[in-house]
C-alpha cells in the first residue's frame, strides 16, 4: 500500500466524519462497530495513511541537503547461505503477521499503536472486527476512531492531548515516540471531538509537560525526531528545555525499572546522538556521554546477557538469565535486539552474536504464527526483524518509509562472479566483521 497525499488522507476523514456526524444526528451512540451496527456498505472507505514525513537530509557539511546522498552507504552483509535463508525466514515471518491484522473490536488503541511500529504508517487494522473492513491504523487512531470502546487522543483545555491509562499510551509522550518511529508528519491531519488539529500540536503539547526528574524517554524519542537538534521550548510550569537537558535527564535514570528494562530509554539517547551526528557531523557536550553510556550497553549484551540459543537475558540488562517462559523470551529478547538492531554500528549487524540473536526472535515467531501472543512484545519483535532487513538488504515491509541511510545501511551487495573452482564470491570480498567495540 503506498503512501498517499495529504488531500487524500482528508477526503477519508471527511468522509468517516460524516458518517459519525450521522450516527450522532440519529441519535445513536458512536462504540466499537460490529457486524451488526456498521453504516451501510460503501459508507466505510479504508482510511488512506497519514502522509509519511520523509527523511531529513543530515549536512555536510552542516547545513548541506545532500549529505545523505553524499555519505558512503556502510559494507553490504558477507554473501552466506545462512544469511540468504535468514532474509528468507524474515520475510515470510513479517508477511504471516501482518495477513492476522488487529481489529477494533477486540483490541484497545494501546495495542493499535504498537501494530503500528510493527508495520509502519500504512499499517491495516479490520474495523469492528476479525472480518472487517481494512482501515488505516494510524488514520483511525487520529480520527478518534474507537478501539474496544477507548480512543487515544482527546482535547483538554483546547489542547490536543494523547490520553494515559489501561488500554492507551502507558507512558507520557510514547503515543508520539510512536509517531515519530512511524516517520508521520507533524502536519499530519488530527480530528478530535469535532476539531481539526494537526500532529504539530499534540509535538507541542508534549514538549508543555516536560517535567525535571521525571520518565522522559517517549519524550527524548519524539523531540530528537521533530525537533531540530538547537531548538528550546518553555515547559508549561515555565521551565527551559531543549534536546541536550533530555538527554541529561534521561542519562541519569536508571534501566531498572524503567519501560521494558530501560531498551526505550537506550534507544531513545542512542536516537538523540543519531540526530546530533546528522545535524552537525560530530558529537559534542552530553551528546558524547550519552553515546559512550550506550555503546557500553550494546557490548553487555554480547558479553554478559546473551544465552546459548542467541536470546538475551530474561531480566533484562539487570543480570544474566535464560528462563524458560517462551513469552518472557519473547519479550526480553524482542525489545533488546529491536534496541540493538536500531543503533549499532552496520559491522555489529553481521557479527555471528547478532544474527544468532536475530535467528532466536524470528524462529519463535515463525514457530507459532497463529499464536495469540501479548501484542506488545509481539509487535516490538516483529519491528526489529523488520528494522534488520531494512538495514541489511534495504527491504522495507508494504508502505513504510525508510529510516536508515550513509552508515547505517549497506549498500548494495556486489555482483558475484564464477571463480576459479567453481565458487561464486562477490567482487572486491567482505572484510572481517571485527571488534564489536568499534
Amino acid at each position: 500500500m503506498r503512501i498517499v497525499t495529504a488531500s487524500c488522507l482528508l477526503l477519508g476523514l471527511a468522509m468517516m466524519a460524516a458518517v459519525i456526524s450521522a450516527r450522532h444526528a440519529a441519535g445513536e451512540s458512536w462504540e466499537v462497530l460490529t457486524k451488526s451496527s456498521r453504516p451501510p456498505a460503501g459508507l466505510v472507505k479504508p482510511l488512506p495513511p497519514p502522509p509519511a514525513e520523509p527523511p531529513s537530509p543530515a549536512p555536510l557539511p552542516p547545513g548541506s541537503a545532500a549529505f545523505k546522498q553524499a555519505t558512503p552507504s556502510a559494507e553490504p552483509p558477507p554473501s552466506s547461505n545462512g544469511l540468504i535463508a535468514l532474509r528468507r525466514r524474515i520475510g515470510q515471518t513479517l508477511a504471516a503477521y501482518r495477513r492476522r491484522p488487529l481489529n477494533t473490536l477486540e483490541h484497545n488503541p494501546w495495542e493499535l499503536m504498537h501494530w503500528a511500529i510493527a508495520y509502519g504508517p500504512a499499517s491495516l487494522v479490520r474495523l469492528g472486527g476479525p472480518a472487517g473492513d481494512p482501515v488505516s491504523c494510524v488514520g483511525w487512531l487520529n480520527m478518534g476512531g474507537r478501539s474496544r470502546g477507548q480512543v487515544m487522543l482527546a482535547t483538554q483545555d483546547d489542547r490536543l492531548v494523547a490520553l494515559r491509562g489501561k488500554g492507551m499510551q502507558g507512558h507520557v509522550a510514547q503515543y508520539l515516540a510512536v509517531m515519530a518511529q512511524c516517520r508521520v508528519a507533524p502536519s499530519s491531519p488530527v480530528e478530535i471531538d469535532g476539531r481539526s488539529f494537526a500532529l504539530a500540536d499534540l509535538i507541542e503539547s508534549e514538549q508543555r509537560a516536560c517535567t525535571e526528574k521525571t520518565e522522559l524517554t517517549f519524550t527524548l524519542i519524539a523531540m530528537a525526531h521533530y525537533l531540530d537538534t538547537d531548538a528550546t521550548w518553555l515547559a508549561g510550569d515555565g521551565s527551559e528545555w531543549s534536546l541536550p537537558k533530555l538527554v541529561q535527564e534521561e542519562i541519569v535514570q536508571p534501566l531498572r525499572g524503567a519501560p521494558c528494562g530501560g531498551t526505550h530509554r537506550l534507544f531513545g539517547l542512542a536516537y538523540a546522538c543519531q540526530r546530533r551526528r546528522e545535524a552537525t557531523g560530530t558529537l559534542d557536550g552530553i551528546y558524547v556521554a550519552a553515546n559512550r553510556y550506550v555503546r557500553g550497553q550494546q557490548q553487555r549484551l554480547f558479553s554478559e546477557l546473551q544465552n546459548p540459543d542467541g536470546s538475551f537475558s530474561t531480566d533484562w540488562f539487570n543480570r544474566a538469565e535464560d528462563g524458560d517462559d517462551v513469552e518472557r523470551k519473547l519479550r526480553t529478547s524482542g525489545h533488546m535486539l529491536e534496541f540493538l538492531v536500531s543503533t549499532a554500528d552496520q559491522h555489529v549487524l553481521y557479527h555471528p552474536r547478532t544474527i544468532a540473536a536475530v535467528e532466536f526472535v524470528t524462529g519463535i515467531l515463525a514457530a507459532e504464527p497463529e499464536r495469540e501472543w501479548k501484542v506488545g512484545p509481539m509487535c516490538h519483535a516483529l519491528h526489529a526483524l523488520s528494522i534488520y532487513q531494512e538495514r541489511l538488504w534495504g527491504t522495507l515491509v508494504p508502505g513504510a518509509v525508510a529510516a536508515y541511510h550513509g552508515t547505517m545501511k549497506a549498500r548494495a551487495a556486489a555482483p558475484l562472479v564464477a571463480t576459479s573452482s567453481g565458487s561464486r564470491s562477490a567482487v572486491g570480498g567482505h572484510p572481517s566483521v571485527g571488534d564489536l567495540r568499534k
